[in-house]
């Protein structure tokens, strides 16, 4: 905003005590001379006063339709005349781009907040050159040059805006160079870098965001081995002779090296001294760590929150200890009363029941704060798999030590509908078709339907589960299915339907036990003809035949999510009995061990081993049918990767039939790309035989590969693993594709 001589007129004016005689405007194209005297708000015979010609001045500007206002005022008269010359805003036709190179210019324009019909600021416009900057420097263009220009207006008074655009060459990270650093060398300091140095394995990507960070983590790591007066005393920045690698000259000032001193608490009552020092992650001696005394902090506030102090204070204070090179730190403490929750409130639901969220809940309002039972209702309701995000906020209560806690969900898709395909080297081609949904009409049910068919086997099956029947931990559910298999011995039927009793277990954490009654019709058809088969003597029974057992199984699941966990872990115990007092015509035992652990490593790296043993025997004078028996390989239950689905079974003299006894190792290293994305490197190894006392845990068929899984909202998870099998038999390379279903 500018005055010319007009400041002088004014105030001359406002001296005189002069009346405004004629107002004009000059400059402006689209916006009215009456909208803009209208909003300049003098008219002849007003006062003409400093304060009204600042206001209309103000008012003006925020139309925002003028890159500049000038008042201009003639007082030489017995009256004041005013010129209000305006500059306005260029009224947006279309943004273009001469000479874009390598950028693509729809992501630009999707990024501009600029569109046609826009009236755009100086302001703006240099908002949308740096935004094009930032473009070119994510394609390494760290030299380009922009300049906007705009054309004349068109008959619409409507300006095309241009960046003419030089993007220059592919600048990368050639050199970062250390200087005053002797504690620790040029390697090391540059290994805790997030920008490296352009390699043959390396991109040398400069991000400016991201070299800040990485100065940052390289004074962490300082503060973090002893030297807590370190900092980052200048960097320089050049450009190599080759005119594509940048040089970066880092400059740090180490300070001096220190250990913990004494490490002590002030003021805390609840706990002794001593127990509050044992609990930290430091002792007198050890190598100073900014971490540790973070992490020691952490952990206080733990301790404290576990016994109701929700509002406790803990503040560490560093001084200089009395040893030389040591730095004392106390904690002072300012316990406050004890919190009881006063209300605990669910948000964001707009389609589960508010019952189905409390239910899973282990603290009430009237209790007395603790941390870890907030913990574990925040990894209950996360656990039910209905919501892509639990959020634990606090809600402060004036002159009360009370609080109260709310729960935000986010709630996502539940229902599955899809039709998937599936290759591998055992079945072939083959697919599903899948609808359920595992939060029915809100309530928490689930109600699946499964069709799955291969060129060797089709399975249909329909359940349905209530996870708390009459609002009690008790859960019950039901199955029905049908399945055929084409064996290359047999062919077999099955169709049955089974019925599951299942409720917590409050004297073991994480614990669960279930009863499962299955009764099915079995039967088995086109059997070989060859008599010197193990299964020709299959003809020697009458079909079908009936099948009616029960299944116990114990669970103890202390994983953090049901998909993609990264900490915790599954372990299960299963007994299935079949015949004797049950009826039927079938008679074994079955003994099944699965056991699988997650374990975090680095960043979004995590370990995931799993054992899975089993034994099958004979029940009430009756032997287990062959079906029964243990054929490994594929993906499932028995899966071993690297070979086909059941391609390893064990010996019964000179016949190669399902085992009687099996074991599966499983050793993964996991990736978490993004939470629905996930890379794996795996080995498996595993095996059957004829019996447990013939066990060979020596004698393992070997396999390895990579593979990702993919969680697809209405899917759930796709995952492909290729795997190559070191053994016979029918080793190799081996693809493994599930499109639905968990591996």
């Amino acid at each position: 905003m500018r005055y010319s001589f007009a400041a002088l007129a004014i105030a001359l004016g406002a001296s005189l005590a002069l009346e405004v005689g004629s107002v004009e405007v000059t400059g402006n194209t689209y916006v009215s001379t009456d909208l803009i005297l209208g909003v300049f708000g003098l008219d002849t015979g007003d006062p003409f006063i400093s304060p009204e010609i600042s206001r209309g001045t103000r008012d003006l500007f925020n139309l925002g339709y003028f890159s500049d206002v000038e008042i201009l005022a003639d007082t030489t008269g017995e009256t004041a005349d005013i010129l209000i010359s305006v500059i306005e805003n260029r009224l947006l036709s279309r943004i273009e781009f001469t000479d874009p190179g390598h950028l693509d210019e729809d992501d630009v324009l999707d990024s501009l907040s600029l569109f046609p019909g826009q009236t755009v600021s100086p302001a703006q416009v240099e908002e949308a050159r740096r935004i094009v900057l930032h473009f070119f420097a994510e394609k390494h263009r760290h030299r380009a040059v922009v300049t906007p220009v705009w054309l004349d207006p068109d008959t619409d008074s409507r300006s095309v805006l241009v960046f003419q655009c030089e993007e220059g060459p592919d600048v990368r990270v050639g050199e970062i160079d250390f200087f005053g650093n002797e504690a620790f060398d040029d390697g090391k300091l540059r290994g805790q870098m997030q920008t490296r140095q352009d390699s043959f394995w390396r991109s040398g990507r400069f991000r400016r965001s991201e070299f800040e960070a990485s100065l940052d983590s390289v004074t962490a790591y300082y503060h973090n081995h002893g030297y807590p007066e370190m900092r980052i005393a200048g960097v320089e920045e050049s450009m190599l002779d080759d005119g594509r690698h940048l040089r970066f000259e880092i400059t740090v000032e180490e300070g001096g090296y220190y250990s913990f001193g004494d490490v002590t608490v002030s003021g805390a009552e609840a706990f002794s001294d001593s127990f509050l020092v044992s609990v930290m992650d430091m002792e007198p001696g050890d190598e100073y760590s900014a971490e540790k005394v973070r992490s020691s902090l952490m952990t206080m506030y733990e301790v404290f929150q576990e016994k109701g102090y929700f509002y406790a204070s803990v503040e560490p204070v560093i001084t200089g200890g009395s040893g030389v090179g040591t730095l004392d730190v106390t904690y002072l403490v300012e316990e406050g009363e004890r919190a009881h929750i006063r209300r605990i409130e669910i948000t964001g639901n707009n389609r589960t029941y508010e019952n189905v969220i409390r239910r899973e809940l282990t603290i009430y309002p009237g209790d007395r704060f603790q941390r870890s039972a907030l913990m574990r209702s925040y990894r209950n309701i996360f656990y039910l798999n209905y919501f892509s995000d639990v959020a634990v906020d606090f809600r402060y209560i004036e002159d009360s030590p009370d609080v109260d806690i709310v729960f935000d969900v986010v709630e996502k898709t539940t229902g599955k509908a899809g039709v998937g395909a599936a290759y591998g080297g055992g079945t072939g081609l083959s697919g599903f078709i899948e609808l359920g949904e595992t939060n029915l009409f809100g309530r928490g049910q689930s109600l699946t339907f499964n069709y799955q068919f291969s060129s060797d086997r089709n399975d249909i099956n329909i359940g349905f589960t209530e996870p708390w029947l009459f609002d009690t931990p008790l859960s019950l559910g039901g199955e029905l299915y049908h399945t055929t298999y084409d064996e290359s011995d047999y062919d077999r039927q099955r169709t049955g339907g089974a019925v599951v009793v299942g409720r917590p277990l409050p004297w073991i954490d994480y614990g669960s036990a279930s009863v499962r009654y299955n009764l099915e019709k079995v039967d088995v058809y086109d059997i070989t003809e060859d008599s010197t088969s193990y299964y020709y003597s299959l003809r020697d029974l009458d079909w079908p035949r009936w099948t009616s057992s029960v299944t116990l199984t114990f669970t103890r699941d202390s994983r953090d999510r049901q998909m993609f966990a990264s900490t915790g872990s599954l372990n299960r115990v299963t007994s299935e009995f079949a015949g004797g007092i049950l009826g039927g015509n079938t008679g074994f035992q079955k003994y099944l061990f699965d056991s699988s652990w997650h374990v975090p490593s680095l960043s979004n790296f995590i370990f995931f081993l799993r054992a899975r043993l089993g034994t099958v025997g004979s029940l009430d004078g009756r032997e287990p049918p062959a079906y029964e028996l243990f054929e490994l390989g594929g993906t499932g239950f028995y899966g071993l990767r690297g070979y086909p689905q059941e391609a390893i079974v064990a010996r019964d003299g000179y016949d190669e039939v399902g085992g009687r006894s099996m074991l599966i190792l499983t050793a993964e290293y996991r990736w978490r790309v993004i939470d629905q994305i996930q890379l794996a490197l795996f080995a498996d190894a595993g095996n059957t035989w004829s019996s447990w006392s013939s066990s060979d845990f020596a004698d393992l068929k070997r396999g390895a590969g990579l593979g990702i899984r993919i969680e697809v909202p209405m899917l759930g998870i796709i995952g492909f693993d290729y795997a190559y099998g070191f053994d016979e038999p029918e080793g190799g390379w081996e693809p493994h594709f599930q499109f639905g279903t968990v591996f």
